[in-house]
């Protein structure tokens, strides 16, 4: 007789799809992994590409000032550290054009070098000197007999109506100026007055009033 239900001989036909295998599931895992480090290799390669391009374009402070003050419209400025400097770009040039008259598009990537007492305009890349903007800058204290006593000398003769750019020396100025002109300041100390006029430098002992160097330029 036979009995309802399923005999103990019954062999089943299922099996189990290759993808519920778990070889099949070690095998994705391998796969999703290698992706993942594929993609790091590329965006480590692209970053290490990008970084060479910024490097390219970067520049030294010392090389930037050295090129910007070899032109005589900068040459005044020779050891002397701007106060700011800014490129111009899209996104400043409306707010500078405000600031300053004449800038157009084709000074993009051109430089602003702030002194105390003028912006000198300077294109990096073709190095040139764009233009200079004066600043209106208040008078420095002087001792009350300091034109009187420099004036004197015959080194200054004929310079009394001219406005000179500097001020007194520091160690660090001093100290770059050697390394640049050594002749011109070899005697020069801490505490002297550099004074730059159109056509002379000198170098001015006050505490001594001792004319250091006078030094014809152009």
């Amino acid at each position: 007789m036979v009995k309802g239900g399923i005999g103990s001989g019954y062999t089943s036909s299922y099996r189990e799809p290759f993808y519920e295998k778990g070889v099949f599931q070690y095998i994705k895992l391998v796969l999703i992994i290698a992706t993942l480090i594929v993609g790091i290799f590329i965006l480590l390669k692209t970053n290490q590409i990008t970084g060479a391009a910024v490097a390219q374009q970067t520049m030294s402070i010392e090389d930037f000032l050295s090129r910007l003050t070899s032109h005589p419209e900068a040459q005044a400025y020779v050891g002397v550290s701007p106060l700011n400097v800014i490129q111009i770009n899209s996104n400043n040039l409306p707010n500078l054009q405000a600031q300053i008259a004449g800038l157009d598009l084709s000074y993009l990537g051109s430089f602003l070098v702030q002194y105390s007492n003028a912006i000198v305009i300077y294109d990096y890349d073709k190095d040139i000197v764009r233009g200079t903007v004066a600043l209106q800058q208040p008078q420095a204290t002087l001792p009350t007999d300091f034109s009187a006593k420099l004036y004197a000398h015959p080194e200054a003769a004929g310079l009394e109506n001219e406005q000179p750019v500097g001020g007194q020396l520091d160690a660090n100025s001093l100290a770059t100026l050697r390394q640049q002109f050594p002749n011109v300041y070899a005697n020069a100390k801490v505490g002297d007055f550099l004074l730059r006029y159109q056509t002379k430098l000198i170098i001015y002992d006050y505490a001594n009033d001792v004319i250091v160097n006078a030094v014809n330029l152009g």
